[in-house]
Order: structure tokens, then C-alpha cells, then sequence
């Protein structure tokens, strides 16, 4: 039982996953694929379903991984009435747009202003230079990414974020998952951004402010976990530990600002209707039925941590009538389909948020009624808005009409979920509008204000669906040539819409056996819910809905009267964002334009803030540096003296740098320097660190020296002399590093004399290292244990961030604006003798020959028989670093670094196309993609055997002295992350990119 719910939460984004590896290979556009696809989705909500004898009877479905133990950490998973309900809404709702989504973006359909297959096609081409005729062409042959191709992955990975948000135990994971599906939903509601700039607009501002609302959340959660002792959700949400906590307000406030955000509350309420660009499938899904309820979602969990007090009551009361209010109320305004919908689920959401924070739990059964009625009528309501846009072309309501004759079963669908949307009865939509007005009637601590902005704005919903259905069905159409391109869309896209409405009369009709146990299992509680209201015509609830219908029937005969109102002239929230952003926007360009480009600036100012901090903490602590801790003993005068003229050495090489006026000695000087620095750590000693350094400094040294050699000779020169000449400058920049230098040793002194033991190798945290590497991971190198195991977190994050920075270089160096800079020219491909004329001028300002022919001096017979015999020696000694790395100096980084250096010098000796051509095997991106897979699957694989993240496993002994782990294969994924990143970084320092143009043009 506990692997099934893991196994449905997975299902989604196992379905995202296999559908981008194929994507390529299958069309998608079958209607095979997706009713297959849609039985899959159908086939887990029935899953689902099958779970609810369980849950009912009050025992919850738990699965539990553990993550980091030390921390309370592990990927939990909990289904209970509340988790069920929604994991219900998610694939029942998903089912039906699954299957509406392949016939709605299959290549059949026509598109509209609203849609996207013309855009898919353009979108996938990368952006080729208009002289590139070899690349353009090679693209064109290549099989285009359809819509659904595209749309699919996006739209299963959401629903995957929200199955995890919904089902999660621990908040850790809870908020992973919440960011996840402001993420996907990005991905969505940008689904048609290259060619509708309102796409983009409104993706990007719903990003910005969910995920601002994401991190109040995150704050918020781990306030609660601070407080609660536990980051158990099902522990936290049990105790009454918050309400009593010096942290309630920060908490409250915090999760509350995460829902409000995610719910489209007011004041950021704008985001919803401003994301209306997404395909109609993704609108149907994520603004009805699944992301804009997670925030309602948020509140529920928490209520019965949170709710009955104040802060509580107040907050959601106040935001969730007013953000009821202005939603209905705008909606009426609304002329575009989408927007009418976007802004009465405004108002519905509203209405959630102030059930949830009625007193006494009297809104909880009316907000679980609503919740699944507004799925099923206002989803439905998308689907047949994007319906009639694809058929129509146009989804405004002043263009609209007449559509009765053209889509009779349409029309008869829009009749019954929009008396839905209303209230009327026998609809599951009655039973909620109904359950809504009884929870708001005036009593302690209630007043008959709720109640009327709940009434007014039930008002505004009635009329809002007798427009949607009077003005696009049944009136003649005023305009003309509505139907002038009008086609009929396939049948099969009805049964979706179809299936919804059915549901709608069915759980108005028989709600007791369908609709009462759901309610029941989230609020433990006895339902109340009967199609008949008690006391027939005499209820209050049923006079108001009564009068609700009738007064909404009054506001739609009147519309051409109130329509050409003026708009309100209030503050609108997407003008607010505007403002911020554009001041938000000029405090950066206020702090760019205080960064020149000159490093001295940056180090200014780093150094201050450094400094600054030192001060602080001298008044703070007393004495910075505590100079009777500090002890210099000459126990050997032979490696003291040693060492003192290693460092003597590193000084005159520091020196060295700045004297020589040739960049390539400078650049060796500064080798030395750095060599200087590993041979201390080798006195130490630190083998492991001493090694690391020697291999970085040369790897970083030859980078260096490749990048002099893109740019040319006089430019270089020209650098020299202008320094030279500036005196002012020299004097600056000697203050400058004298301070700094200060700074730095003030700093080191400040750490060495504050250490609990100083000059101790007995320090406490390495003593637990060197005490339990052996016990803890059968191997003797305490360097290798810190990177693979005790910090192995830590050297994930650093590859990754290796890679993110040697896809940085590759982006920046490719950039076409760089082209003065980049000369690096051919090696063995001499120019064609009249073209270099024409090019006299680019010759001249790169050097470009100058450096040709320094290059050509290091092509010799002897070094390309030395390069040839190097390489296979590196190969094995990488292998070395990688096997035995658990009880030697070195590991997967030197391994990549080793054979990174003799890579680089592949580069230098044969050029670019030649050794490209030797070195074919050299795949950087895909050594990368392995590395990470390796590295994070090492980490993910324990918890699969019960174990905690990352905790390495011990498989025993092996000839040849080898001792295996798993810590092996986390050896490996360093070593191809690391050898992947640097190719990555030599090949777009080496690639002669813009110097090919130039003399090759496109051969």
C-alpha cells in the first residue's frame, strides 16, 4: 500500500519524462497516443479512488524515504481526506484535459490568435545566423517539436508539482513542490511567448509573484518546523504548539502571504486574468481546478494548526470577501471569454479563503463542496471557451453569438455547467452557493456584512454565466463575418467537456452518496448536505439564492446600460506591478552603472564590506585578533626554513607579475605563484590539497595562456602602455592592495588566533573526521571522505555550479558582439591567398596572423609525438585518481583536471580542427549530463535501500587493492562533470568561431 501511493505520485513525471526522450521519435498528434496517455491518467485517478474505503474510515496512507536524518529530513508522503480529495480534483480534472489537450493542439485544428502550432515550428529553430546556409539547412531536414510535444512534458510535470504538494508530509518537500509548480505553470502560461509578447508578460508576472510568495512561504514553514520541533506536516498540523508560539504572528502572516499569492488574493489577484495567454487546456487545468487552489490547499492543511484565532479569522475573512467582491465585479466588465472566467474564479477563490477562515470550522464543509464544484463547471467552461475560440477564431463577447444552430451540444453543455456556475438547482453548483450562504449568515462572531458581500458578489456570478451562455449561444452574432472561417471541431473534443457536465448533475442529484463522504473525510464531521434545503421555501439560504438568481437575471437585461459606465478610476493591481518593476528596474541601472568592468572597483568594495565586518565584530567580540593564541615554533629549522623560501618564492612571483610587460611571462609568474602556495600545502602536510592546487594552477595557467592568444598583440600592448602612463592610477592601485593585503591578513589572523585549538591537528572537527572516516566509509583518505560523503552535498552543489559557470563561458564567448575579440585562427588551414586582402583590416586589428604563426612554432614533430604519447599516460593516471582515490591523494576532480590539461594541450599543439577531429570521443555536454546523473543518482540511491541521502555504501574488497563503495561512483560522476565543464571552456576559447567567418566564410 505505501509503494502504490509513491508509484501514483511518480506517474506524472514518469509520463513527462518518457514523452521528452521520444518526443523526436513518435508523433504524438496520433489520437492513439493521447487517448493512451489519457487512459493512464485515468486509470492513477482511479487509483485514487480505490483508496477512499481507507481514507473514510480514518487511516491515512503514509510512505516515508529517508533524506538526512541528522535533520529530521525524508520524503514523506501522506494521503488522508484532505490529500485525497485533491489528488481526486488533479487527475479526474487532468483526465479529461489530457484527452481534450490532443485534440485541441493536434495539426487538424486550425489555429487562432490563441493559439500555437505556427508558433511551435519557429520556436524550436535556434536562432542561426542568416550566413550560416550549412546549419540552416541541416535544421530544416530535422523533424520539427509539435504543440503536444511540447505542451505534454510541461503539462504532466505540473501535474506531478501538485500531486507532490498535496500528498506531501515533510514541508521541505512541500515547499519543493510548490515551487515546482510555479515553475511548470511558468513553462505553460509562456507556452506562446515568442510570438505573443502578453504571453510572456503574463508568465513572467505570474512567476514573480508566486515565487515571491514562495519564499514569504518558505519562511513561513520553517518558522513552523522551528517551532513545532519537527518538520512532520501531519505532527506540525496536530499540535496546538503554534497557536502558543512566539512565532504565531511571523507564521501566520507568512503562510497566509504564500496562499494569497497562489490563490490570486487581493492585491495580487491581477497575476490570474493576466496568465489567460496559456493554451486553453493549461488555463483549464492550472487556473480552475489545481495551481490556484494549492494556496487554498495551504490553508486547509493548516487550519486546524492556525484557525480560531485572530489573526486567522481577520486575515482570510477580510482578503478572501473583498478579493470575492472584486472579482465578481470585475468579471461583468470583462469582454474576452477567458478574462470572464479568469476573474469570477478570482471571486470564487475569494469565497474559499473566508470559508476557510470562518470560526468553528462553519465554512469547512461549504469550502469542500465548492472546491469541487468549481473544478468541475469552471473547467468545463474553459474547455468549451477554447473550443469556440478554435472553431470561431475570436473569443470576444462583442463579435460572439448565434452559436446555438452551429454547436447544439455545446450550447447544451454551457446551459448546464454555467446553472451550475449560478446556483441553480438540482446542480452540484446550487448545493455549494446554497452551503456558502448558510456558513456567512450573521452569527457570533459574524456580522451581516459577510453575508451581503457574499450575496452581492453571488449577484455578479449569475450574471456573469447568463452572459457567457445568452451572449455566445443564443443572440444573433454582430458581426457579420464571424462565421466566414468557421469549421466544425472534431466530436471526440465534446466528450471531455461532456463528462464534466454529467458529473455536475449527477453530484447535485445524488449528493449525499457521491459528495458526503468526500466532504466527510476531510472535515471528520457528519455532513449536512441534502439536495432539498430544511425547511423548503422558509430556509433563509434558499430565499437568498433565490433572490441571487433573480436580482443577477435583473443585472444582465441591463448590461448595454452599465457596460458603457466608465471604468472605476482606481488603482488596477497590473499598473501597481508595473510601477514597481519599472522601479525596481531603475535602482539596478542606479547599481550598474556603479560597476565600470574594473576589477580594483569590485575589490573596493568587497574588501570594505570585509572590513567592515571585522570592525563590527571587534566591537562586538573585543579583540580581533587574539595575539596570545598565536604561537610560532621552529621545532624543524629545516622545512621552516623551507617554507619560508616558498613563500619568499610566491612573493618574488606576485612581484614578477606586475614587473613583466609580456603577458605570456606574466601569466607564468603567476603559475609560480600559485605552485608556491601547493608546495606549502605539501609542507603542511596536504597532500589531497596540495595536489588540487598544483593541477588547478596549471589547468588555469594554460586557459590563461589560451586566452592571450585570442587577443591580439597591439591591443595588449596598447593595455600596457595606457596603465603605464596613468601614475595616479599606479599609486591608486598600489593603496588599494596594500589595504586590501592588510584586510586579508587581519582576517587570517583573526580566524588562526580564535580557533579552539590553534596550530592543533586535534581541532574537534578534524579529530571526528580522522576518527570516523574508516568506521563510517572503509576508506583511509580523510580528504576523499569530506568530498564524497561528510560533505558530499556540498561537492554536488559545486559541480553544478562548475557546470552552470562553464556554460556561462561557452554563452559568453559565442556571443556575436565579441567578434573583435575572438582571432584565434586554424592551425593547419592556411587562408586562400586573395581573400586575405579583403581582410587586410581584421588582420590588423586582431593579429590574427601574428598569433597564427606563434601557434605554428608550437606544432612541431616533437611536440605532436609528445601530446599523441601523453594522452593515453593521462587516461590511466586519471583512472588511477578515480580508483584508488578512498586511500591516495587525489580523486575525480584531479582525475578531470589531469586529463583536462593534456586536452588543453591538444588544443595549444595540433589547433582546434585537428585535434577536434583526433579527439572525437570528446563529447563535453553529454561527459557533463553523465556526471550529474551519476553523482545525483549515488545520492539518490540509498534512500531506495532504506538509507539516508548521500550515505555511502560499502560493496567490500576487490583485487588489486581496489577497496569499492558507492562512493566510486560518485568518484566518477565528479571526474566527467569536471572533465565536461572544462572541455567545455576550452573548445570556446579554442573554437575560431568568428576568425572562420571571416576567412572560411561557410565551406
Amino acid at each position: 500500500m505505501p509503494q502504490i501511493l509513491a508509484i501514483l505520485t511518480l506517474i506524472p513525471f514518469l509520463l513527462a519524462g518518457v514523452l521528452i526522450l521520444i518526443r523526436g521519435r513518435l508523433r504524438l498528434e496520433q489520437p492513439g497516443v493521447f487517448w493512451l496517455l489519457t487512459a493512464v491518467i485515468g486509470i492513477t485517478f482511479l487509483m485514487f479512488a480505490g483508496l477512499l474505503p481507507t481514507v473514510t474510515s480514518g487511516e491515512a496512507v503514509t510512505f516515508a524515504l529517508p533524506w538526512v536524518e541528522a535533520l529530521h529530513l525524508e520524503l514523506a508522503l501522506r494521503l488522508d481526506g484532505l490529500g485525497l480529495l485533491f489528488a481526486l480534483v488533479i487527475t479526474g480534472i487532468g483526465t479529461v484535459v489530457t484527452l481534450y489537450a490532443g485534440y485541441y493542439l493536434q495539426d487538424s485544428l486550425h489555429p487562432s490568435h490563441d493559439e500555437i502550432h505556427d508558433h511551435a515550428q519557429h520556436h524550436d529553430k535556434p536562432q542561426i545566423e542568416s550566413d550560416d546556409h550549412v546549419g540552416e539547412k541541416r535544421h530544416e531536414a530535422a523533424e520539427p517539436v509539435t504543440p503536444l510535444a511540447r505542451f505534454y512534458p510541461f503539462f504532466f510535470a505540473f501535474m506531478g508539482a501538485m500531486l507532490l504538494l498535496v500528498l506531501s508530509d515533510n514541508i521541505i518537500t512541500l515547499f519543493i513542490a510548490w515551487e515546482l509548480t510555479s515553475i511548470t505553470s511558468f513553462l505553460l502560461i509562456g507556452f506562446n511567448g515568442s510570438d505573443d509578447a502578453n504571453a510572456r508578460i503574463g508568465a513572467l508576472r505570474a512567476l514573480f509573484i508566486t515565487g515571491a510568495g514562495g519564499l514569504a512561504l518558505f519562511g513561513g514553514l520553517i518558522l513552523a518546523g522551528y517551532a513545532a520541533g519537527t518538520y512532520s506536516l501531519s505532527e506540525i498540523i496536530t499540535s496546538d504548539v503554534l497557536r502558543t508560539s512566539p512565532f504565531y504572528n511571523a507564521i501566520t502572516l507568512l503562510l497566509m502571504l504564500g496562499a494569497f499569492t497562489k490563490s490570486a488574493q487581493f492585491p495580487f489577484h491581477f497575476w490570474l486574468p493576466g496568465a489567460m495567454s496559456a493554451p486553453t487546456p493549461a488555463s483549464a487545468y492550472l487556473h480552475s481546478a489545481t495551481m490556484v487552489k494549492a494556496g487554498v490547499y495551504l490553508l486547509l492543511r493548516f487550519y486546524p494548526a492556525l484557525g480560531d484565532t485572530d489573526l486567522w479569522l481577520h486575515g482570510l475573512m477580510g482578503i478572501g470577501l473583498a478579493t470575492m467582491f472584486i472579482g465578481g465585479l470585475f468579471a461583468l466588465r470583462q469582454r474576452d471569454l477567458k478574462g470572464l472566467l479568469a476573474y469570477s474564479t478570482v471571486s470564487m477563490l475569494g469565497a474559499l479563503v473566508a470559508l476557510i477562515g470562518l470560526p468553528q470550522g462553519h465554512g469547512l464543509e461549504a469550502a469542500v463542496v465548492t472546491i469541487l464544484a468549481h473544478a468541475l463547471y469552471k473547467a468545463t467552461l474553459f474547455l468549451l471557451t477554447g473550443t469556440i475560440d478554435h472553431a470561431t477564431g475570436t473569443r470576444s463577447l462583442d463579435k460572439l453569438g448565434g452559436l446555438r444552430e452551429r454547436m447544439p451540444g455545446m450550447m447544451a453543455i454551457a446551459v448546464v455547467v454555467s446553472a451550475s456556475m449560478a446556483g441553480v438547482i438540482p446542480l452540484l453548483g446550487f448545493i455549494s452557493k446554497e452551503a456558502l450562504l448558510y456558513a456567512v449568515m450573521p452569527k457570533a462572531p459574524l456580522t451581516l456584512l459577510p453575508m451581503a458581500v457574499v450575496w452581492i458578489s453571488s449577484v455578479f456570478t449569475v450574471a456573469a454565466a447568463l452572459i457567457y451562455v445568452w451572449d455566445v449561444f443564443v443572440r444573433p452574432a454582430p458581426d457579420p463575418h464571424l462565421f466566414d472561417h468557421y469549421h466544425q471541431p472534431p466530436a471526440p473534443i465534446q466528450w471531455g467537456p461532456a463528462a464534466l457536465a454529467v458529473a455536475t448533475v449527477m453530484g447535485g442529484l445524488l449528493v449525499e452518496p457521491l459528495v458526503g463522504p468526500l466532504v466527510e473525510m476531510v472535515t471528520h464531521e457528519h455532513s449536512g448536505l441534502h439536495l432539498l434545503p430544511e425547511g423548503g421555501l422558509t430556509n433563509r439560504a434558499f430565499q437568498l439564492s433565490l433572490g441571487a438568481l433573480a436580482a443577477g437575471l435583473v443585472i444582465f437585461l441591463t448590461r448595454r446600460f452599465w457596460l458603457a459606465l466608465p471604468d472605476f478610476p482606481i488603482p488596477r493591481g497590473a499598473s501597481v506591478y508595473a510601477g514597481l518593476l519599472r522601479l525596481l528596474d531603475r535602482i539596478g541601472d542606479t547599481l550598474l552603472s556603479l560597476q565600470g568592468g574594473k576589477l580594483r572597483h569590485y575589490l573596493i568594495g568587497i574588501m570594505s564590506g570585509l572590513g567592515a565586518f571585522i570592525i563590527v565584530t571587534n566591537f562586538i567580540s573585543g579583540d580581533i585578533v587574539h595575539f596570545s593564541n598565536l604561537r610560532f615554533d621552529f621545532d624543524d629549522l629545516g622545512t621552516d626554513l623551507l617554507q619560508i623560501s616558498v613563500l619568499v618564492t610566491a612573493l618574488g612571483a606576485a612581484l614578477a607579475t606586475i614587473i613583466f610587460r609580456n603577458h605570456l611571462l606574466a601569466a607564468l609568474a603567476m603559475g609560480v605563484m600559485g605552485y608556491s602556495i601547493g608546495v606549502i600545502f605539501l609542507l603542511v602536510p596536504a597532500p589531497d590539497v596540495a595536489l588540487v592546487q598544483i593541477l588547478v594552477e596549471t589547468l588555469g595557467t594554460v586557459l590563461i595562456m589560451l586566452m592571450i592568444g585570442r587577443i591580439s598583440q597591439r591591443r595588449r600592448e596598447e593595455m600596457i602602455k595606457s596603465s603605464m602612463k596613468n601614475r595616479a592610477g599606479v599609486i591608486r592601485d598600489v593603496i588599494v592592495s596594500v589595504v586590501i593585503g592588510c584586510a586579508v591578513m587581519l582576517f587570517a589572523l583573526s580566524a588562526i588566533s580564535n580557533r579552539p585549538e590553534t596550530f592543533s591537528y586535534s581541532t574537534p572537527i578534524a579529530l571526528w573526521h580522522i576518527q570516523h572516516t574508516y568506521s563510517e566509509l572503509a576508506i583511509t583518505d580523510v580528504v576523499g571522505g569530506i568530498v564524497t560523503d561528510f560533505r558530499g552535498m556540498d561537492t554536488l552543489l559545486e559541480i553544478t555550479v562548475f557546470t552552470v559557470a562553464s556554460l556561462g563561458v561557452l554563452t559568453i564567448l559565442t556571443l556575436p558582439k565579441t567578434r573583435e575579440l575572438i582571432n584565434w585562427a586554424p592551425l593547419n588551414r592556411v587562408p586562400n591567398a586573395n581573400m586575405l586582402p579583403r581582410h587586410r583590416a581584421f588582420e590588423e586589428d586582431t593579429g590574427a596572423l601574428q598569433d597564427k604563426r606563434a601557434q605554428s612554432r608550437l606544432s612541431t614533430p616533437m611536440t605532436r609525438a609528445g601530446a599523441k604519447l601523453v594522452l593515453p599516460f593521462a587516461v590511466l593516471i586519471a583512472l588511477a585518481h578515480i580508483l584508488y582515490g578512498g586511500v591516495a591523494p587525489g580523486d575525480g576532480f584531479t582525475a578531470g583536471v589531469v586529463l583536462g590539461l593534456v586536452i588543453a594541450s591538444w588544443y595549444v599543439i595540433f589547433g582546434y580542427f585537428e585535434a577536434r577531429e583526433y579527439l572525437s570521443w570528446l563529447r563535453p555536454g553529454r561527459f557533463i549530463v553523465v556526471g550529474l546523473l551519476l553523482a545525483f543518482s549515488n545520492a539518490l540511491l540509498p534512500m531506495l535501500m532504506g538509507q539516508p541521502f548521500l550515505r555511502a555504501i560499502d560493496f567490500g574488497d576487490a583485487p588489486a587493492g581496489l577497496h569499492l563503495s558507492s562512493t566510486l561512483l560518485f568518484e566518477l560522476g565528479i571526474f566527467f562533470t569536471v572533465l565536461g565543464g572544462a572541455s567545455t571552456i576550452m573548445e570556446a576559447i579554442a573554437h575560431p568561431r568568428e576568425f572562420e567567418k571571416e576567412f572560411f566564410g561557410d565551406e
